[in-house]
């Protein structure tokens, strides 16, 4: 039996539970009851035609029925897809469209479609595979029992669809043995035996570190509990997820940085909580930026929360999901080097304190170490040389939970192993002390002059402008049209009712001060506006569509 099918089985005699929170309440299940119901909704699917190799797409927000469902496609033999859901503002029409052609490079998938979309089955039907309302799924008596499924290692898990931050979205096709790998270095890496206890996450399924951090990994320990809240409920009242921790005392948590910028704002002006309670909250799916940080340290530690709690990682789909960890009870720490020689490609250390004021220094959270079974390395990106510490290039991974292959691409098995199996994330950073740095994605790096910007930096600065949105700002470069193929920086950003032109004098004066550059163009949007994928990270390939002069 694979590992995931095995570590559900066990799940299901022990006495932990799974709570589905809902602003009512919500409702506690056991792992047994969930698993109960599971191998009876697999029978179900089975007889629709879900083995091995099988596609099964959940398109649904987290509730019991979602999660009764992905665990009866893992029982069924199949694979799952967590679709990613519709952005408040995006247009649905295209949305259901571009989604149904997502679905059909799957090959002929099963769609299970639940609340609150429903009423999109219609829309969603007619390509390569079935589409069936997820009630349907979930409340069918089988006609068959249930088959424990003939699986090995290599069959595939999860087709994960990545995030698209710099073009379209790719599927990593997860094997049970990578999902077994990554699940189990996380556990070593966190020094999970010795933190037992509530995993509480609001992120989406659709995101890797929503379901395998959130859900797979405290069903694969079998001694935890998990607290799982709708990202739509978070949403809508972001003070929610700080409030469940204190009030279900939840042990373990995951966020995005701009999660925990919106938390900080929140802690300071809601009521007292107790966040001691809180063994790690983990941070990654998006850079991390060290002013956010300290931000969230110094409001979360008026409500008990211990700075040493807080882990910033590094991961991403083609690995399953972790690839970096900071130690347990270490906290946030950082890397403070010469700005200018970074972009240079050297990262100099600079003492922090007391600091030269002629040199423009960067901060760069430490990232930690790999966890068991991955090893990094950075390489030159164009003479393809390993480089030593603390020199800057393309971040490559390779382990046993590095993917074999694109689901929808066959030559990329051929691309991902012609480096020896080193799998090259298109992110830059640099090692120092056995410990990952990262710097930016390689295709966002704007040239200006000679010299690398990095679009983060350009971010960060305007942030600083009076009325922007932090979190809601864009750089990137483009072509400047009669410049001779040279490249122009751009910044849009958003606001709430600030003068555009004040707003735009501001943005540009901050940029100029903190870098020594100007934007070409800045733009300013309604809220909203700011492309990002379902997971909330920046789209700059396409805000360079939208935005560029």
């Amino acid at each position: 039996m694979v590992y995931l099918l095995d570590r559900m089985r066990r799940a299901s005699t022990g006495p932990n539970t799974v709570t589905f929170l809902a602003p009512d309440g919500g409702r506690r299940v056991g792992w047994g009851e969930l698993y109960g119901d599971a191998c009876r909704v697999a029978a179900g699917l089975q007889s629709r035609g879900v083995g091995p190799g099988r596609p099964v797409v959940i398109l649904a927000d987290t509730s019991q029925e979602t999660i009764t469902a992905a665990m009866a496609a893992w029982l069924a033999g199949g694979s799952l897809t967590m679709a990613p859901t519709p952005a408040r503002t995006v247009d649905l029409a295209r949305y259901l469209a571009d989604t149904r052609d997502r679905f059909d490079s799957l090959g002929e998938p099963l769609v299970l479609v639940g609340a609150p979309w429903e009423d999109a089955v219609p829309a969603l039907s007619g390509g390569a595979g079935r589409v069936i309302p997820l009630a349907e799924a979930v409340g069918s008596p089988p006609a068959t029992p249930w088959r424990p499924p003939m699986l090995t290692a290599d069959a595939p898990a999860i087709l994960q669809l990545t995030s698209g931050t710099t073009g379209a979205p790719k599927i990593a096709r997860i094997s049970h043995g990578n999902l077994a790998a990554n699940v189990e270095g996380i556990r070593v890496a966190t020094s999970h035996e010795t933190v037992h206890g509530r995993m509480l996450s609001w992120l989406p399924l659709s995101h890797d570190m929503g379901l395998i951090g959130g859900f797979i990994l405290p069903m694969a320990c079998g001694r935890c509990d998990a607290l799982l809240s709708s990202p739509a409920d978070y949403l809508a009242r972001p003070a929610s997820w700080m409030q469940l921790i204190s009030h279900h005392r939840a042990t373990n948590t995951v966020g995005p940085s701009s999660a925990y910028a919106v938390a900080a704002r929140l802690l300071r002006t809601g009521p007292r909580l107790d966040l001691s309670c809180l063994a790690y909250a983990l941070c990654g799916g998006e850079p991390i930026d060290p002013a956010i940080v300290d931000d969230f340290l110094d409001a979360a530690g008026d409500h008990g929360f211990h700075p040493a709690a807080f882990m910033p990682a590094y991961g991403l789909a083609e690995a399953t999901v972790a690839v970096t960890f900071s130690a347990v009870g270490r906290g946030p720490r950082y890397d403070t080097v010469d700005a200018d020689a970074l972009a240079a490609g050297t990262a100099r250390f600079v003492p922090p304190e007391p600091g030269d004021p002629g040199v423009r220094t960067r901060r760069l959270a430490l990232l930690g170490e790999p966890i068991p079974g991955l090893s990094v390395r950075v390489v030159d990106p164009d003479a393809g040389g390993v480089l030593a510490e603390r020199k800057v290039g393309e971040v490559q991974v390779r382990g046993t939970s590095v993917a074999a292959s694109y689901h929808d691409d066959p030559e990329s098995a051929a691309a991902l192993r012609a480096r020896d199996g080193w799998l090259a994330t298109g992110d830059l950073g640099y090692l120092t002390g056995g410990e990952l740095v990262v710097c930016g994605r390689r295709k966002d790096v704007i040239i200006l002059g000679g010299r690398n910007i990095y679009p983060e930096e350009v971010e960060r600065a305007a942030a600083r402008a009076e009325g922007a949105r932090a979190g809601n700002i864009v750089a990137f470069g483009y072509p400047r049209p009669g410049h001779l193929g040279a490249e122009g920086l751009a910044v849009a950003v958003e606001t709430r009712g600030a003068d555009p032109a004040a707003l735009k004098s501001a943005v540009a004066e901050e940029i100029r001060a903190a870098l020594g550059v100007i934007p070409h163009a800045v733009v300013v949007l309604e809220p909203g506006s700011v492309p990002k994928t379902p997971s909330g990270k920046l789209q700059r390939a396409e805000a360079r569509r939208r935005f560029a002069p």
